[in-house]
């Protein structure tokens, strides 16, 4: 079955025709457009079986996600779809159309090392990149804006492809690429722009995320150490070993700061490019945890330096005072954020 198959058999359904299955048997909700909060299966689609009149029904892609119009007697509705890999619909969310609310999707790269992480610290004089692109698009536009972004990137870490999200208020994307690197501090540059519905959520609509993180095994430089963790890696091959325990789906927990209710989460690539002194360690998972990164290379480190456990090992302790090595935040890197 594919995502057009379904997407059709829902519109039949709505149509009130009899179709084939849609709803995958891992459905986890469907928030409506009243906001309540449907997670039974059965529940949602008795919510549907209830419509009248339901007329004027289309549907397009948008990313890795479905977007489903349709209008009851003079109310127009949008519904987004999330499929699973089976592509059988996962979650669903609806609101009532508002065609002024075009989102400005915007791509960002940005020099971390001044800046006390993306979010804005509220209540303290510590910058943040956050910070510095709300004032600049107050400047553009004068209104007061607040930025949706995709990841939480902590003091120091650099991103090449950061997404943010806000209301476009009838201007273009690319204006606001223009005119926000003519506003923005050199150290952050929009790279992209480009406008999407009103149901996208650059934070929550991910599919897949990308980080590198940049080991340097030379001789210390001072214009290069905010930039990259300088220590030293005797044996590669047993790291790239280890590495492969990091695949698939696994609870995180002992790589994690804080607590979380969901630690588990899948890892589809992690591998390592060597460049003379240079080890550039690639992460590509569903998403990761606050600081899952740096203690799974502080992890890593330490196993070379035989005081750690093995990876494999860690994950199914799920002790956090196992992981106790943080690497430093000035080797991180945030690459790409797929939808």
């Amino acid at each position: 079955m594919s995502k057009d198959i379904t997407v059709n058999n829902f519109i039949k359904f709505l149509k009130h025709e009899e179709c084939s299955s849609f709803l995958s048997d891992n459905f986890i909700a469907f928030r409506c457009s009243d906001m309540n909060i449907i997670k039974n299966k059965e529940d949602a689609l008795n919510y549907f079986k209830g419509f009248k009149n339901v007329d004027d029904i289309s549907y397009k892609n948008e990313d890795s996600h479905y977007l489903v119009y349709y209008q009851i007697d003079d109310v127009k509705y949008i519904l987004k779809l999330k499929f699973d890999s089976d592509y059988l619909i996962e979650s669903m969310v609806e609101e009532i159309y508002d065609e002024s609310n075009i989102q400005v999707v915007l791509v960002i790269e940005y020099d971390g090392k001044q800046y006390y992480g993306m979010q804005k610290q509220d209540g303290t004089n510590f910058k943040s990149i956050q910070e510095e692109i709300e004032k600049s698009i107050k400047k553009m536009i004068s209104k007061e804006v607040n930025i949706i972004f995709s990841s939480r990137t902590d003091k120091g870490v650099h991103a090449k492809g950061q997404v943010i999200q806000f209301k476009s208020y009838g201007i273009d994307p690319k204006s606001y690429k223009y005119a926000l690197n003519n506003l923005l501090p050199g150290d952050i540059r929009i790279i992209d722009a480009y406008k999407r519905s009103q149901l996208f959520n650059c934070r929550y609509d991910t599919v897949k995320k990308e980080y590198q993180y940049v080991v340097d095994t030379g001789e210390y430089s001072v214009f290069d150490k905010d930039y990259v963790w300088y220590t030293k890696i005797k044996n590669i091959e047993l790291i790239k070993k280890e590495m492969k325990s990091l695949l698939g789906t696994h609870d995180f927990k002992a790589f994690s700061k804080g607590e979380k209710d969901n630690t588990t989460r899948t890892i589809y690539e992690a591998s390592i490019i060597e460049k003379g002194t240079r080890l550039y360690f690639k992460f590509v998972g569903s998403g990761f945890l606050h600081n899952m990164i740096r203690f799974i290379m502080g992890s890593l480190v330490n196993i070379d330096k035989e005081k750690n456990k093995s990876i494999k090992e860690l994950i199914e302790l799920k002790d956090k005072n196992e992981t106790a090595l943080l690497a430093p935040s000035s080797g991180l890197y945030l690459i790409k954020i797929e939808y």
